[in-house]
């Protein structure tokens, strides 16, 4: 769609012209003919490296295009575009057009992809977009449209057949018109949607036209839209002259309207086109696909575009078109991988189902499964893979290996772990040596299949099993990594500690190739089991590692931005963690799976807490965990764990509980240590603030209880900050401020620098309640510092807080660090808008005077407010003042 929208005005202007550079006008070359210039492969591999640079080029060119003139991109029936058109769409919805760019998209909500509605929310949400819902027209607001030419009764009888679509009444009303009545519709006359009787007036029109006309205008139905006059007569079979004189008798029809590029028309209606294209008999339209092949071929068209065709046309057993479809589906693999997974299906079914074709049969299934999985199509990847191996011979090739490990693994995603077993103990049986590497295979993946039940006994067993049958060094340090799982689980930190470096050791020591090839999220379980043991900084670099090696998008994708996201958060290095939120997100939003939605959302929950914009933290958590999966796997639990503490620092105590808790009052999250601590911590704080300090005090012993035994240092801040809030509460300020110190030193032996800031807080509070103000007031001072310096205004507020009780204000050098370095990430048009909101104009004032629209500065305040971490023009006013003040010398 955004091809045939903006080709010939980036034809127009050029590279140069647009001020694209040269790796930019590349990519953008891919689908723009005017801007290919460099290899397309060099495109490919660019894009495949750095995750989604073609999506971020065209948000680039639309900028570029709104800098000189204002830019309307209206998008029609966007619920029948291709699928890297809505990888696009949700793109921009989600991050927002640039300059002065206007997106209009038309859709049937019935019909619409639930990625892209998921993405209009977004969208709505974050003041971006809003949505319109068109509801039929009423009989009143009909019959303005159609006017009172009509009888009563005809035009009753017309408003009752059009169902009050707008596009259905001028039609029968104009046959109603000349005919004085309405025809009788006939079942079945026309495509989906599309009333019989409405069908019936667009077959009157068509009926109507001479015979060349008719021909022309199928023709034209076959080939698409923009029609282009030769393509459709070559298609029509017709001589030039003639073809010619038949546009003409459709213009004059108005079936066809001329466009503003010479030579180029469009349908009347989409909806003409399709009833168009379902007049021509099936036999005709077979063919008529073979001409606009042979034609589009003589144009020398790439694959992609001729593919559509050849699908349509093919017989079974024609080696050009399965040749084309393959090279159309390989094509598109990195670009627009739905679509190559059409491509690849359709090759498959001109196959010949015969034993000599079953290996090509599926090394094409194979690469369908890819692309599905690419496109974050998890349970379309999942029956692709299952398909595979009902065909596929038993036995220990590595792709019926591959195989059987992912689909496994998506079982498993999908909460289906009794599948997932099922699948790989049957594979597993049908082993000849149960020792071998094949073997090790599968049973490092039994191993994580366990993982979700939190059956850390069975994890620890087929580990175990895995390391013994002399695997190969990836599968290796998969295995080692559910061993680190499972004896955590059990509580043996150190020999969990030990088990994860050797696997680290290995991981590192491996070459780029054998990391790459079939390491099936090894390195996401590997940083998982590293943050539970307090290695968040080779957690991030294994997982950093691993998107780079294997180029990493979908599912994979997804999780291995989750682990980077926590070992960021974990390591206070809160701007680090919004670039990648914003990428999981991102990611996200264009795949089709909800769990990946939950992933990416769960992340941004976490990073909207610690940047203070609760409001944002909440709706994120609240659409994180209405997405999660069957499936109890450590991400979803973790899901409901960072809603339930926004939930509690906005102030909902009773929902923090209900997140966490059952009906019974048990902590509702699977049996592992490290999170059921941090559950008991939350709890405790949500019961103080719900008047129950009797239950706070119980979730803190309970803490204390699980988190002693680990060995770990970071649960045992967390389990010690729970008992100092209680101690605080009950007035032991003395006892308060000894545990909250000791909180702060474990926190920051784990180098969880946040956690120690947060527990700071409170032993500053205790020391102000024994007494002690001026050593409160520096430990508080020092926490404000700390956590401004890593971006967590949230709970910098916090200490700024306490500061004021004590009758202080907070450090300057502080201010500087939050409020500066705040304003200071705000764009240069925004930190236009705050200066006039903080001289007190109003969004129209700040319109005039930087001619922009209204809604272009809500729009902006909008924004400043969400990075400001506020939610009101004073508290924004404020922090531009501070940071201002800060500034001057």
């Amino acid at each position: 769609m955004l091809a045939e929208a903006l080709d010939s005005h980036v034809g127009e202007r050029g590279a140069d012209d647009l001020g694209l550079a040269a790796e930019e006008a590349t990519v953008l070359g891919t689908i723009f003919p005017a801007l290919a210039f460099g290899s397309a492969g060099g495109a490919d591999k660019r894009q495949r490296a750095g995750g989604r640079p073609l999506l971020r080029a065209l948000r680039l060119l639309l900028a570029r295009i709104g800098e000189d003139t204002p830019l309307v991109l209206a998008l029609d029936d966007l619920h029948w575009a291709d699928a890297a058109s809505i990888d696009f769409v949700c793109h921009l919805l989600h991050r927002g057009p640039e300059g002065r760019v206007l997106l209009l998209c038309a859709s049937r909500a019935a019909q619409t992809e639930p990625r892209l509605l998921t993405a209009l929310e977004e969208a709505e949400r974050h003041g971006l977009g809003r949505r319109l819902d068109l509801a039929p027209l009423s009989e009143a607001e009909a019959g303005e449209l159609i006017g009172d030419e009509l009888a009563p009764a005809v035009r009753e009888s017309v408003f009752r057949e059009s169902g009050g679509n707008p596009f259905y009444l001028e039609r029968l009303a104009a046959t109603a018109k000349r005919t004085s009545e309405l025809p009788a519709g006939r079942a079945g006359d026309a495509a989906t949607a599309i009333p019989p009787v409405v069908s019936t007036v667009i077959q009157q029109e068509i009926g109507a036209l001479p015979d060349a006309a008719r021909t022309l205008l199928q023709a034209a139905a076959v080939a698409g839209e923009p029609i282009e006059p030769d393509l459709a007569a070559e298609i029509a079979e017709l001589p030039e002259s003639d073809a010619l004189a038949a546009l003409d008798a459709l213009v004059a029809e108005d079936l066809v309207r001329p466009l503003e590029e010479p030579r180029r028309f469009r349908f009347r209606h989409p909806i003409v086109r399709r009833a168009v294209y379902e007049s021509a008999g099936a036999g005709w339209r077979l063919a008529a696909h073979a001409r606009a092949t042979a034609a589009l071929a003589a144009r020398g068209a790439p694959a992609m575009a001729r593919a559509h065709h050849v699908e349509r046309s093919a017989p079974v057993g024609d080696e050009q078109a399965i040749a084309l479809l393959t090279a159309a589906a390989e094509e598109a693999a990195s670009r627009a991988p739905d679509s190559a997974a059409e491509w690849f299906a359709a090759a498959l079914r001109l196959i010949p189902e015969r034993p000599d074709q079953l290996e090509r049969r599926l090394r094409l299934m194979v690469q369908r499964a890819a692309a599905l999985g690419v496109s974050g199509d998890v349970e379309g990847n999942r029956e692709a893979l299952r398909a595979y191996l009902r065909l596929a011979p038993r036995d220990s090739a590595p792709m019926r290996l591959d195989a059987v490990a992912l689909a496994a693994t998506l079982e498993d995603m999908l909460g289906h772990q009794d599948r997932a077993r099922e699948l790989l103990l049957d594979e597993l049986a049908a082993l000849p040596d149960q020792e071998s590497r094949e073997a090790a295979e599968l049973k490092r993946v039994l191993a994580i299949s366990c993982i979700p039940d939190a059956d850390w006994r069975a994890v620890g067993r087929w580990a175990r099993a895995a390391l013994a049958a002399d695997p190969a060094d990836m599968v290796r340090v998969g295995a080692l990594s559910a061993l680190a799982m499972a004896e955590l689980g059990l509580g043996h930190p150190g020999e969990a500690d030990r088990a994860v470096s050797e696997a680290a050791a290995l991981f590192d020591r491996l070459g780029e190739e054998e990391v790459a090839v079939r390491q099936g999220g090894i390195a996401g379980w590997l940083g998982t089991v590293e943050l539970r043991l307090e290695h968040p900084g080779d957690a991030l670099r294994h997982a950093r590692r691993a998107v780079s090696l294997n180029q990493a998008r979908g599912p994979l994708a997804v999780g291995l931005l989750a682990v980077e996201g926590v070992a960021l958060s974990q390591m206070g290095r809160v701007a680090e963690l919004a670039e990648v939120v914003e990428s999981g997100v991102e990611a996200a939003l264009v795949s089709r799976s909800s769990l990946l939605i939950c992933w990416a959302m769960a992340g941004k929950c976490m990073l909207e807490l610690l940047r203070g914009d609760l409001y944002a933290a909440v709706r994120a958590g609240e659409r994180s965990v209405s997405l999660e999966s069957a499936t109890r796997s450590p991400l979803t639990q973790w899901a409901r764990l960072v809603l339930a503490e926004a939930l509690l620092e906005i102030g909902e105590p009773g929902r923090t509980r209900a997140q966490l808790e059952n009906a019974d009052g048990a902590l509702d999250i699977a049996p592992f240590p490290p999170d059921e601590v941090r559950s008991h911590e939350v709890l405790a704080r949500a019961e103080l603030a719900l008047g129950q300090p009797d239950r706070a005090a119980e979730h803190a012993r309970r803490a204390v209880e699980i988190a002693e035994p680990l060995g770990l240092r970071l649960p045992v801040a967390l389990s010690q900050r729970a008992s100092a809030l209680v101690a605080l509460h009950t007035g032991d300020a003395e006892e308060a401020g000894r545990l909250a110190f000791a909180s702060v030193e474990a926190a920051e032996g784990a180098g969880a620098t946040i956690e120690a800031a947060r527990s700071r807080i409170v032993a500053g509070r205790a020391l102000a309640a024994a007494g002690e103000r001026e050593r409160a007031v520096r430990d508080l001072r020092q926490a404000y510092a700390e956590l401004g310096a890593c971006g967590a205004h949230h709970f910098q507020g916090h200490a700024e807080r306490e500061l004021g009780r004590l009758g202080h204000a907070a450090p300057a050098a502080g201010r500087r660090t939050a409020d500066g370095g705040r304003i200071a990430g705000l764009t240069r048009r925004e930190q236009e808008v705050v200066e006039l909101v903080a001289a007190g104009r109003t969004n129209r004032e700040i319109a005039d005077e930087l001619v922009l629209s209204v809604r272009t500065v809500d729009r902006h305040v909008s924004r400043i407010f969400e990075k400001l971490g506020v939610n009101s023009r004073a508290a924004a006013a404020s922090q531009f003042e501070r940071a201002r003040s800060a500034a001057a010398p």
